[in-house]
This record gives structure tokens, sequence and C-alpha cells, in this order.
């Protein structure tokens, strides 16, 4: 199916509960987006929080186009 391409990272925390987060981290050439999926143990949401905060100010992230 088509559609496990798109959330075959995704199940297992869902399952479990524990915390996620998709960081937009690029571009491809053509313009697309290009997200990175990180997980951290169960009650650790502050450490991906953190990690977000620290790569965006690295490196901040586009501003989407409306």
């Amino acid at each position: 199916m088509r559609v496990l391409r798109y959330v075959s990272f995704t199940p297992l925390q869902n399952v479990s509960g524990s915390p996620a987060i998709s960081l937009p981290l690029g571009r491809t050439d053509a313009g697309v987006p290009v997200g990175v999926h990180v997980a951290a143990p169960y009650g650790e949401e502050r450490r991906l929080l953190e990690l977000a905060f620290e790569l965006e100010a690295a490196n901040p992230w586009p501003l989407l186009a409306h």
C-alpha cells in the first residue's frame, strides 16, 4: 500500500505512547520539504522540544509560502 511509505515509522509511537516529533530539516532541489522523525523514551517530550529548539536556532526553518 502506498500509505505505508508515509506512516511506516509512526505506528510504534502510536501504540506505545512514547513521544515523537517530525522536524522540517531541509528541502529537495525541487523544493519539497524533507522531515526527520525523532523519537524519545516515554515521558521525555521535553528532550524532543529542546532538540527542536536547538536545531531551529542553528539553522532556522524556512517560512511556508501561503
